[in-house]
């Protein structure tokens, strides 16, 4: 007989853009008193022995600086800019990783949406360039020996209908044991 936690972690990102008025894309790249960036917390939804630790946010706004055009990529497996999550659980346990691979991030002063594109990356150590991708829809993955696996959170948005405002919208991670 399988025993299975589920635990249910929500990585609640909260994208701000902060424009003077201007659409981000019609800005330059540089010195344009942007503030893009993306704040995260975990939340514990059903109880299990797993936690969940963020590490550090995803970094948009240098992002944006090191890149050309409307669309901002981070890749989780070698971008410094990426969000790091720990997952701490039971030794050598074996867990199954799902996550939304697509979000909606709305725009809090009225209308206007942009979409972001996650993607996640995971090691068993705190080592991104060793990490890999995690695309499939479930992924089963093993806690090391003392009971840690790293995330890498990036992904891709889109900002060339950005209207100026604030935005929020919200990451779900699932880790459960098998």
């Amino acid at each position: 007989m399988k025993q299975s936690l589920y635990k249910y972690i929500f990585f609640q990102a909260a994208l701000i853009l902060i424009m003077a008025g201007f659409p981000l894309a019609a800005l330059p790249q540089d010195q344009s008193g942007n503030n893009v960036s993306i704040t995260a917390s975990a939340t514990v939804v059903a109880s299990a022995d797993i936690e969940l630790e963020t590490i550090s946010h995803m970094g948009i706004l240098e992002a944006q600086r090191l890149q050309e055009g409307d669309e901002i990529y981070i890749n989780p497996v070698f971008d410094a800019e990426a969000g790091i999550l720990r997952a701490s659980g039971r030794p050598n346990a074996e867990i199954r990783v799902s996550y939304l691979t697509e979000m909606e991030v709305t725009r809090r002063e009225g209308p206007g949406t942009l979409f972001f594109r996650y993607e996640v990356s995971g090691f068993p150590g705190d080592s991104q360039r060793e990490s890999e991708l995690i695309e499939e829809i479930e992924r089963e993955l093993r806690f090391n020996q003392e009971g840690v696996y790293y995330f890498w959170v990036g992904g891709r948005v889109d900002l060339s209908d950005a209207l100026p405002g604030n935005y929020d919208g919200e990451f779900t991670i699932e880790i459960e044991y098998i």
